[in-house]
């Protein structure tokens, strides 16, 4: 599946580089038809929380517009709550280069969720539980696995399917 994402979308397909220790692949989801292209995707990644008990992120890559990473953070904001002059609380490395993370102020209590941009579309990571969203102070990096020079680690048997929450 990893390999038809790579080769059908024109967004990114974010990975942790390197994948934190106790952490390991639980899913993918894509956004977009087979007439178009992929719009949007989404890796999941299970493991230890900070504050204890098991902990999952959503990496979500999209274009403006496609609403997966805000169904996920369960809000209606589709774009970025930034706004002129505020300092972004998180600052991750996506693809080798800095960027900038707000926090989403209205998404749903059950997790944590920061937005940004990053290759030129929205960067979203979402975490349940909320406190899982810590990692993101952690010297975080990701790698868009399109690029040829990461080898994603395989899906484990824990995977399940990627539902957004409703609205």
């Amino acid at each position: 599946m990893i390999d038809h994402v790579v080769e059908q979308t024109e967004v990114p397909l974010w990975f942790p580089d390197p994948v934190p220790l106790g952490w390991e692949p639980a899913g993918l989801a894509v956004a977009g038809d087979a007439r178009s292209r992929i719009r949007a995707t989404a890796t999941a990644f299970r493991g230890p929380a900070p504050l204890g008990g098991q902990g999952e992120w959503l990496i979500i890559a999209e274009e403006p517009g496609v609403g997966l990473g805000a169904a996920y953070a369960g809000t209606p904001e589709t774009t970025s709550p930034t706004a002129d002059g505020d300092s972004p609380p998180a600052k991750i490395h996506a693809h080798a280069h800095p960027t900038s993370l707000w926090a989403v102020p209205d998404s749903s209590p059950d997790r944590s969720a920061y937005v940004g941009e990053a290759g030129g579309v929205w960067l979203w990571l979402v975490s349940f539980p909320a406190d899982a969203g810590y990692a993101v102070l952690e010297n975080l990096s990701l790698i868009d696995v399109r690029s040829r020079e990461y080898t994603p680690p395989t899906m484990g048997e824990a995977s399940e399917r990627l539902r957004p929450t409703s609205r």
